[in-house]
């Protein structure tokens, strides 16, 4: 039986070296825009990937990255096939094309004219927001050509985000009906209703398992991956993540 796997990057496969043991064994497995490593790999991260590369699976990252960030992973082995991106917004064929029946189906299925006006909308008001209130953060919109995909507020590095992420949520409240926020670390997320790591994965499955049986894995960390990793027949997590944290052991 072939197998597929759908899986969060960051944090499950590579992580930054503050999440590493001082003395633990890491390669380079991205870098960030200017070319210096930005995300590592353990040997034991490392070991899980070739189970998967060894078994013949089919590896679909299902990332928050936007496709520029993805490609700055040096690791070959999780970009050969198909590609989930920022956060679900959109699919990228094996080839690097953008998925057509993909874009075809959320232009039929979402406002998407209507979703980015109201994406410019919210993020004028979020900047004004954080000038008023001097807040070190920055707000702008993650496009994918022309797709508004979300809006993403970055915090300086080195402060606490959660008090700033409180005020512009409670501020804005009204303006963000209708989308789910996402936060991670000094990031949060804003996401329209189309831009859903279930509803891609779930698209990308049924168009890849219509003609063949499967045996289907997925692999998250964050609770906002609980979705889309429901959707297979068995799904694995860090034991050190977001989801394990919210068991009670």
């Amino acid at each position: 039986m072939k197998t597929l796997l759908f899986t969060d990057i960051d944090d499950c496969f590579v992580a930054t070296k503050k999440k590493f043991l001082d003395n633990e064994n890491i390669i380079i497995a991205s870098i960030d825009i200017n070319g210096n490593p930005r995300s590592y790999m353990s040997d034991k991260q490392k070991a899980l990937l070739e189970i998967f590369v060894k078994a013949d699976t089919t590896i679909i990252p299902v990332t928050g990255r936007s496709y520029d960030a993805l490609h700055r992973i040096q690791v070959v082995s999780l970009l050969r096939s198909w590609k989930i991106v920022s956060h679900g917004a959109l699919i990228v064929e094996p080839s690097g094309k953008k998925c057509r029946a993909w874009l075809d189906y959320l232009d039929g299925e979402f406002p998407l004219k209507e979703w980015a006006d109201k994406l410019r909308l919210v993020n004028e008001s979020i900047n004004k927001c954080i000038k008023s209130n001097k807040f070190e953060a920055i707000s702008y919109i993650l496009y994918e050509d022309d797709l508004a995909c979300y809006i993403c507020i970055k915090c300086k590095e080195g402060i606490c985000s959660q008090p700033i992420f409180e005020s512009i949520t409670s501020e804005l409240s009204i303006l963000l009906d209708g989308m789910k926020i996402h936060v991670n670390g000094r990031n949060m997320a804003l996401l329209p209703p189309y831009t859903q790591k279930k509803l891609a994965v779930k698209f990308l499955e049924k168009n890849l398992t219509k003609n063949n049986s499967y045996l289907t894995f997925t692999m998250g960390d964050s609770l906002s991956d609980i979705p889309f990793m429901k959707l297979a027949d068995f799904s694995l997590m860090p034991t050190k993540s977001q989801i394990a944290d919210s068991l009670n052991w």
